[in-house]
């Protein structure tokens, strides 16, 4: 009965802030998504539903949403992760400038709309401070989180409970099926190999790129002891902070993308 509860409470959440042109649906393909598209679906809302092409999600999952979730629009970045990667290098926990350009910031026409998403409290101190409604400063909008108040368990229930299908990716111990090449990722040894063994060719163009960017910035990173670009990518996969021409820009512009 609790899960029923939440799952009752989600949906009026929705109908108290539904807005006259409907939501915005943001849909990624996991599990917390697919649970917040259904609701959606049930809450009667007004909506489109959009998923956001970051050029680093897993192949496992894009043909998933192909084969179940065709209607979802996508939207394409104007630059990939890849182009941006030999532009201003490795993204940092601290400096997450993938998910700024390629999510929240990757399309104009949603500013100023209500954003639905699929994020829990209990998946970080920081998402739980947040709140469940927010305001994002790239996007220009207000995000909305119906299921904020489900745990991971909640989650697999409600998926089990509707028969929803998932990535398969899950099944195999994968906890979370986003972007193979994150910065949150760094520092984990085990499961940085275990990305790296799966899916090979695009670590292998992270080393490409990075040896591109390290290239443009040699003189400043020699100026600081990094010698290569191998060593500048075992630092960040080691999850070690490494100092980087744009941040010195940023300090003295207050933006590191001024002049993006």
């Amino acid at each position: 009965m609790f899960l029923d509860y939440k799952v009752q409470e989600a949906v009026q959440f929705l109908k108290e802030h539904e807005p006259p042109e409907g939501y915005i649906v943001k849909f990624s393909g996991g599990k917390d998504s697919i649970v917040v598209y259904d609701i959606v679906k049930k809450s009667g809302v007004k909506h489109e539903v959009y998923y956001n092409f970051t050029t680093l999600d897993p192949p496992e999952v894009i043909g998933f949403m192909k084969r179940y979730y065709p209607e979802v629009r996508w939207i394409k970045p104007k630059r990939s992760f890849w182009q941006w990667l030999v532009r201003v290098g490795p993204p940092t926990k601290a400096k997450r400038w993938c998910c700024t350009k390629l999510k929240h910031a990757a399309n104009s026409k949603e500013a100023g709309r209500k954003i639905v998403v699929g994020v829990r409290a209990d998946e970080s101190w920081k998402r739980a401070k947040r709140g469940r409604i927010s305001y994002n400063p790239d996007g220009r909008n207000y995000v909305y989180a119906p299921i904020f108040h489900f745990t991971e368990e909640d989650v697999w229930e409600y998926i089990e409970r509707c028969k929803l299908p998932y990535p398969s990716l899950y099944d195999e111990g994968f906890n979370r099926v986003a972007c193979v090449v994150c910065p949150f990722i760094c520092g984990n040894r085990r499961l940085l190999e275990r990305h790296r063994e799966r899916w090979e060719k695009y670590y292998k163009k992270l080393e490409l790129c990075v040896a591109k960017y390290f290239e443009r910035k040699k003189s400043f990173y020699e100026s600081i002891g990094v010698r290569s670009a191998e060593e500048l990518l075992e630092k960040w996969y080691a999850g070690e902070a490494v100092a980087r021409p744009e941040e010195k820009e940023e300090s003295r512009n207050g933006s590191l993308w001024e002049d993006f």
